[in-house]
């Protein structure tokens, strides 16, 4: 009888024991979980979708969306967040997508784009810039560089894209585009039919304005960098 209850007590123990730990553990996980959670914001939901952690101990969540493409993720619309921090370290929109990896203490994003850098012109995904976010005395510190090693166009592809121009009586799919990279391979011409696009195809609506905005805009940075 005296073996039966010593055998009973030894195994309730043991159960008290293990649920204990089991309850640490969980609540420890909660807690990172909690710690490595985005910030409240307007732009993405709170629950990290990646984190990035470095060899210096800092971590960084990603909250936002993904998709996998060619093997690769490929992020959009999506928030950074230091983890041990209560505001996020920045935005990227709807029509960024980024392929984003850490290496040691950098994480490296890669804004890419889809231009007409391909041969015949054609399109294809193309790194536009190029993003350091590291840690300095524990501040985080952000380097952006502009990809200046895009394919430029040669005299032959920049004289064909200027007479696509003069001959279109009406909007053609990816001329914006071809006159963008046109302007960027240093025609001066090129960049005044990149400039006279908006009103000889007026009115620009729906997507087509929001390309051709975003062309604009990357066209300012181009020539700041």
């Amino acid at each position: 009888m005296f073996y039966i209850q010593l055998l009973a007590a030894t195994m309730l123990m043991r159960f008290v024991f293990i649920l204990t730990i089991g309850l640490t553990i969980n609540s420890w996980g909660q807690t990172q979980e909690r710690e490595c959670a985005c910030p409240s914001n307007q732009y993405a939901d709170s629950k990290p979708e990646t984190i990035f952690h470095f060899t210096n101990g800092k971590d960084i969540a990603l909250c936002g969306y993904s998709e996998t493409k060619d093997n690769e993720k490929i992020y959009s619309e999506f928030v950074l967040a230091v983890c041990d921090q209560d505001k996020i370290l920045d935005f990227w929109d709807a029509l960024t997508s980024c392929k984003i990896r850490a290496t040691g203490d950098t994480l490296i994003i890669e804004e890419i784009k889809y231009l007409p850098t391909g041969d015949d012109l054609n399109f294809k995904s193309t790194l536009w810039t190029s993003e350091k976010v590291y840690f300095k005395n524990k501040e985080v510190q952000r380097r952006i560089k502009i990809n200046k090693g895009i394919r430029k166009y040669s005299r032959i592809e920049i004289d064909r894209v200027i007479k696509e121009f003069e001959h279109a009586e009406k909007y053609v799919e990816g001329l914006a585009d071809k006159l963008f990279i046109a302007t960027l391979s240093g025609d001066q011409k090129a960049r005044q039919y990149f400039i006279d696009y908006k009103t000889k195809f007026d009115p620009l609506d729906g997507y087509v304005a929001e390309d051709y905005n975003e062309l604009t805009e990357m066209l300012k940075v181009w020539d700041n960098a």
